[in-house]
Parts: structure tokens; C-alpha cells; sequence
């Protein structure tokens, strides 16, 4: 059974705005490939969980803590 990357567990509607993104600034396209290496959320810095929410364009303000910690929100069940 393969493990889906952390990349590959977003949600649909992130994945889109991140490929979008990632298509016009090179922080967002390490970022993606930074997500397609990393299989736990936990494995995140502090600083790439800041900017999936800048790049899936996701106001912090709308982030809980589970969320920050675990991706609760942002990636599929």
C-alpha cells in the first residue's frame, strides 16, 4: 500500500490554487515539491505550514490550532 504524500492528501480546492501559484512564484513551486517529499503533516516547519496558507491562499485568521498542527481543514480525511 503506497502513503500519499502530504501533496497528494490536499484538498482538491488548495491543490488548484497552489498549482497556480506555483506556476508564478518559485517559493510556491518549492513548496510543492517540498509537500510531495513529506508524507506527515508534522514534518512541516512552522514557516511551510505558513506558507501553504499564504500560496492555498487561506486567511490564518480562519485556522484553528488543530489545524496548524495537524491540517485538520486542509487535507482530505
Amino acid at each position: 500500500m503506497k502513503i500519499k504524500t502530504i501533496y497528494e492528501d490536499l484538498k482538491p480546492e488548495y491543490k488548484t490554487v497552489l498549482n497556480k501559484n506555483a506556476k508564478q512564484y518559485s517559493s510556491a513551486k518549492r513548496l510543492k515539491y517540498t509537500l510531495m517529499s513529506k508524507t506527515m503533516w508534522q514534518e512541516l516547519t512552522m514557516g511551510q505550514v505558513s506558507s501553504v496558507a499564504t500560496y492555498c491562499e487561506i486567511a490564518t485568521y480562519h485556522l484553528s490550532a488543530s489545524d496548524i498542527m495537524y491540517g485538520s481543514t486542509l487535507l482530505n480525511d
